[in-house]
This record gives C-alpha cells, structure tokens and sequence, in this order.
C-alpha cells in the first residue's frame, strides 16, 4: 500500500469550490520544518491542493501507480480533474521523478518544476532497467511547462546548466530560476506561483507529439503501445497525428542501435469515423523498403499498426503527406556553433497521391539563426518517393549545444533537432584500444586497467574492430564520447562509467565504443569530435578535440598520426 499526505486551502472546508492539484515527489530524505512550514503556509493562503507523495522508487513500477493516484485524489478530494490543472514538482530524487512523470504522462500534466532534481538515474522495469538523462528527452514534454531551481552552491548545478543548455533551444515553455542556496528547496512559493501561471495559462495540447517510453507498454494521448521487448531499451515515437508517425525501439536516445527484433503493436487514439477504411503506408527507412494497406478503423474509431524495432515512417492519408525523416551533415563530419552548417534533408512523400511540385520555408524559433537561402524548391514525389534537399544556415552563438530548425510546407511544420559542438583544437595525443588493457579513469578519480574494445589491440581501428577513444589525463587515459557522421563508423555503442560514489549527483560519464564497418576501405581517414568530462565538482570541464585516425588493414600507412 502506498500513502500521501494532502495539504488543503484554509476554505476548502467552508465551500463546494473545486481546486487545481500539484503533487509534491519527495525520496527518502527527511523533509525539514522550513520546508514543511513554506508549503502549508502558501497552500492555507491559496485556491490548490497539494500531494505529498513518496518516498519515490526509481526501478520497478512507481511510475505506473501515478494515474492511480490521479484517480484516488480525483474522487475523493473536490479538484478540477483536468491535466490543465494537474502540476507535479519536487526535491532531489522527487525532482527526477516530476519531471519523468510529466514526460511520460504529458496527457495528464500541464506542469512540472525540480528543484534541484536529480539528473540521471536507471530507472524502468525491474530487471531491465536503462540509464535515464532528462537532457536529450525534451521530446516528451510538448504541451507542458517546465521550471528548473537551480541553486549557485549545489553539487549537481553542472548538470543543471547543461540540461538547461539543450531545453532553453530544443522546446518551448522551459525556465529556470537560480538561487544563492545549497542542494535544497529555495524559492517554494515562486515554484508555486510558476504553477499557478501554468494553471491560468496552459499550453495547448500539440497538434502532433513524440514520446520516448522505457517501458515495453504504454499509453500516450490515447495511443496505446505494447511489445515484446524484455531488455534495456527506448520505444520512440515522433510526430504522431492522425496521419502518421515514425517509430523505433532504441538501445538508447537519441542514436543508439535499433532492436528490430521487437514487435511492436500500436493503437492509434480514436481519431478516425468508425468502420472507415485508410490507405496506410509504411516506409522502413534502413532501407527504403515501402509497403502499402487499406486499413479499417474499429468500432471505437482506432487504426492499428504491427511493427518491428526497426525506424519506419508510418502514412496515413488518401492525399499527398510530406514528411521529413532524417539529415545528414555535408562537407563535415558534425556540426559546429558559431561556423556554417551544411545539411542534406531527406523528404518522403508517405500519402497515396502523387505531391505537387512546393516550396520549402526554412525556420527557426531560436535566436541568432541564419540562413542562407529561407527557402528551397520541393519537386514533385510519388508515393513512397524521397528527395534530399541542401539546407545551410549558421547559428552565431558559439557555445550553443541545440539548434531547432522547422522545414514549412503550408500548414504542415515538420522539426529537425540539431545537437551543436563548440570548435576544438586537434588531439595531440590520443591511444586507440582495439580490444587492449589500458590504465582509465574509472568512477572519475579511481584508476584500473580495463581492457576496452574488440580487436587484435594492436593501437589501430582496423575494419570489424570495436575500439574506444583514449585522451590522456594526469598519467592515464580517459574514455571519450565520440561524435561524427563518417559512413565507415558504426556509432550506435556507448557505455557509462558512474560518478554517482564521488560526486553523489547519480550521474555518469559516456564513452563511445564505435566499430570501423566491414567494407571501409584501407586508408580511408576517419574524422571524429571526441568528448571527455574532467572532474570538477561542483563545475565539471567539459573538454573537445578533433582525432583523425587512418583504417588500415595489416601494417599502418605512413602518415598514421596516432601515438601510443
């Protein structure tokens, strides 16, 4: 049995009036009387009830009780039962667990605030739990207000910064608010007072959402999802609306490997009259491969769709239906702030008619975005056709980490979500572990010999070899995240090394484990951004540098720079 505590206005008593809900996620810590004192202080002199719900559990099932606790606090306490004026906030652990909660229930919640919240954790089924940062998963957030309390002496106020460095660009209805405090809970009434805005001012449903899920089922403004994954893993879902949407199930967000292996069964909201047919077209991107249906709406007005993991871009439209599947980097190997950015978008046509012959308009809604041409020509596609259009455009700020770009085609604006990297000099020293022993950073202080990549670890990525980006820190090596967009690098394979035991904010470090493909040629120069997080705490470095490493087969080309 789970409990709560409920606060109520001084008049609750004295009237019939009903009330907006904010639900307070506490973990284990013990609340203080400040804080006990500031709540029912500011509750007894405004119109809300508030929730005291906890303590959280980040693995296994404590998500899936939420709509229960919904409904419990719905019938019995008298409340506006709308997600307009449902809100969810917290502490630390109970910080993570109101934004994971509004992410995952956005049809339920208009707003959510952290104080100080945790910035990552493993959370999801018991067994199969995957490591969850709040960072790259804006995404889940459409239609709900965000408020992040950061405090200028907490331990986790990096992490803080750097979500905030992707969220202020990549959504809309994110704010932050900074204290002069430690890891604590300052400013409660200005939180509540940014809930009560929220509750005056909600943000619309979207017209189209995405949604990432670490649990196998699910249900998201009425779409219902099942499978049968039983492993660590995302089920995304992009752009869903009653004429379509993109799928896949992902090791981990945003480009980790595909599970194709998965079955996938969605059923779509009741969007459609029931009993009508839909032409239905389904485009798995990997390869190009289209296949055509009618489909026939059941008695409650749903379609359903059977899928693999794979990535596909699902149409549902009798008329022509432009979409936009992905983009790749030209001339460069990823995209740097501050410089020219050239990109190659990829449109399909995933309608049943022929589209006619349109213009693009290239936007943004982040400041300081140029582009060099605001519009490009769309030449007419059949159905399951694809062209690539070149897009470049400059962003000015140099230490921008997210640019938001939207491709219009009338009413139709279709989003691209561009991660930045800030200009690096070149690596003048690194080591290539092909499946050698090396002496790293382990836990960011400690240091072990670990072996690391799959190969003759012999120093050099040769084709069919996993290896991993060594960069030398004070008498050993750190393990780097590496960035690029070379055809010859499978990318999809990364791993984290805990911090949560030194600087007790439950965060890691990544590191990259790519694998140099089969058929890349011998010679063939490949080009990455490596990434390494130096200790600092509370202030952590993030450090970039440039690394070109030459494939080769047997004995290593003459101009090899790499150096052991």
């Amino acid at each position: 049995m789970r409990t709560y505590r409920v606060f109520l206005p001084a008049a609750y008593a004295a009237s019939q009036k009903r009330y907006p809900v904010i639900y307070w996620f506490h973990g284990f810590e013990q609340p203080t009387p400040e804080r006990e004192h500031d709540i029912a202080q500011y509750v007894a002199a405004h119109d809300i009830i508030l929730a005291d719900v906890g303590p959280v559990e980040l693995a296994g099932q404590f998500p899936l009780y939420f709509p229960e606790l919904v409904e419990q606090v719905d019938r019995t306490l008298r409340t506006l039962a709308d997600r307009g004026h449902r809100a969810v906030t917290g502490f630390a652990t109970g910080g993570f667990m109101a934004y994971w909660i509004a992410g995952k229930y956005p049809d339920l919640v208009a707003s959510a605030s952290s104080f100080m919240g945790t910035p990552e954790a493993f959370v999801g089924p018991k067994g199969f739990a995957v490591e969850y940062s709040h960072d790259g998963l804006f995404a889940n957030y459409d239609g709900v207000r965000t408020l992040l309390v950061r405090g200028t002496r907490d331990f986790t106020q990096f992490y803080h910064r750097r979500l905030n460095g992707i969220w202020m660009y990549a959504r809309t209805g994110h704010e932050s608010e900074s204290f002069d405090s430690e890891h604590g809970t300052p400013g409660i009434a200005r939180a509540l007072d940014f809930h009560l805005h929220a509750f005056a001012n909600p943000l619309p449903k979207p017209a189209s959402f995405s949604h990432a899920d670490v649990y196998p089922n699910f249900a998201v403004w009425g779409w219902v999802v099942a499978s049968n994954r039983r492993r660590p893993g995302f089920t995304v879902l992009e752009n869903v609306s009653s004429t379509g949407f993109r799928s896949s199930v992902r090791e981990w967000i945003p480009d980790g490997a595909a599970i194709p292996e998965v079955k996938l069964s969605l059923a779509s909201a009741p969007l459609y009259p029931p009993g009508s047919v839909h032409s239905v077209m389904y485009i798995r991107l990997r390869d190009g491969k289209v296949r055509r249906t009618s489909q026939r709406a059941d008695a409650h007005g749903r379609l359903s769709f059977e899928l693999d993991g794979d990535l596909y871009e699902v149409g549902v439209s009798p008329a022509p239906l432009i979409a936009i599947s992905g983009y790749e980097i030209a001339d460069a190997a990823w995209a740097t702030a501050g410089r020219p950015v050239s990109l190659r978008v990829k449109f399909w046509n995933k309608g049943a008619l022929r589209s006619g012959t349109s213009e693009i308009r290239w936007e943004s809604p982040n400041a300081g975005v140029k582009f060099e041409s605001a519009a490009t020509r769309l030449y007419a596609l059949g159905p399951g056709e694809s062209a690539t259009l070149p897009l470049k455009f400059t962003v000015e700020d140099p230490e921008r980490a997210m640019v938001k770009i939207l491709a219009v085609a009338g009413v139709n604006r279709m989003p691209l979500d561009l991660p930045l990297f800030p200009a690096a000099p070149p690596a003048a020293e690194f080591r290539i572990a092909d499946g050698s022993t090396v002496n790293i950073y382990r836990h960011a202080i400690e240091r072990a010999d670990v072996t690391l990549g799959e190969g003759n670890g012999d120093g050099h990525a040769a084709p069919g070899e996993t290896f991993a980006v060594l960069l030398p820190d004070a008498g050993a090596f750190r393990a780097a995240e590496v960035f690029t967009n070379d055809a010859c690098v499978d990318n999809s394979l990364r791993a984290s090394d805990s911090w949560a035991d030194y600087d007790q904010a439950g965060a890691s470090a990544r590191y990259s484990l790519p694998s140099i493909r089969p058929d890349c040629p011998q010679g063939h120069v490949v080009h990455l951004l490596a990434r390494v997080l130096i200790p600092n705490p509370p202030n952590h470095q993030v450090k970039y540098w440039t690394v070109e490493l030459p494939v080769w087969w047997q004995t290593p080309p003459p101009h090899a720079t790499i150096r052991p």
